[in-house]
C-alpha cells in the first residue's frame, strides 16, 4: 500500500528529512559563524576538528536539501497551485522560496565567487540563513495547530 501525501503534496518522510536537514544546516552554520576560518590558528585541536566536521556536514546537508527540494517542490507546487485564494500561505511560500534560493545562491558564491565578494556575501548568507527556519515555520505554522472536528 502506498503512503498518501499530505494535503500539501509533501510526503511525511520528505518533510521530516527536510526539517532535519534545515535544522542541522542551521546548527552547523551557527558553529561556523562562531568559529570563522580566520581564527583556526588560535583554536584548540578539538575546536578545529569540530569546525571541520561542521564544514563537511554543512556541505553534505546542502546536497541532501537540494535533492529533497528537487524531489518534493514540484509536487508541492502542483497541489498548492489549486489553492491560490489562500494569499497568506502563498506569500509565506514565495518568501520561503526566495529566502532558500538566496541562501543557496550566496552559498555558491561563497564557494566559487571572488574573494572580494566573500565578506559581503558571507554576512548576507548568515543573516538570511539564520532567519530562514523562522520564515519556513511561518509558512507551515497552521499545521501545528490542532483542528476542531
Amino acid at each position: 500500500m502506498k503512503r498518501s501525501k499530505h494535503m500539501s503534496g509533501w510526503s511525511r518522510a520528505t518533510w521530516r528529512w527536510m526539517v532535519a536537514a534545515v535544522l542541522l544546516m542551521w546548527a552547523s552554520g551557527v558553529l561556523l559563524y562562531l568559529w570563522p576560518a580566520e581564527s583556526v590558528m588560535e583554536m584548540r585541536d578539538w575546536q578545529v576538528h569540530l569546525r571541520h566536521a561542521s564544514v563537511v556536514l554543512h556541505g553534505v546537508l546542502t546536497w541532501l536539501l537540494c535533492v529533497l527540494c528537487g524531489r518534493g517542490l514540484w509536487p508541492h507546487l502542483r497541489v498548492m497551485w489549486q489553492r491560490r485564494e489562500q494569499r497568506a500561505h502563498w506569500i509565506w511560500g514565495v518568501l520561503s522560496f526566495v529566502g532558500l534560493s538566496f541562501v543557496a545562491g550566496a552559498g555558491v558564491l561563497l564557494l566559487y565567487g571572488s574573494p572580494s565578494l566573500h565578506d559581503t556575501v558571507s554576512a548576507a548568507h548568515w543573516w538570511v540563513g539564520v532567519a530562514l527556519p523562522l520564515l519556513m515555520l511561518a509558512h507551515v505554522w497552521r499545521r501545528f495547530i490542532p483542528t476542531r472536528a
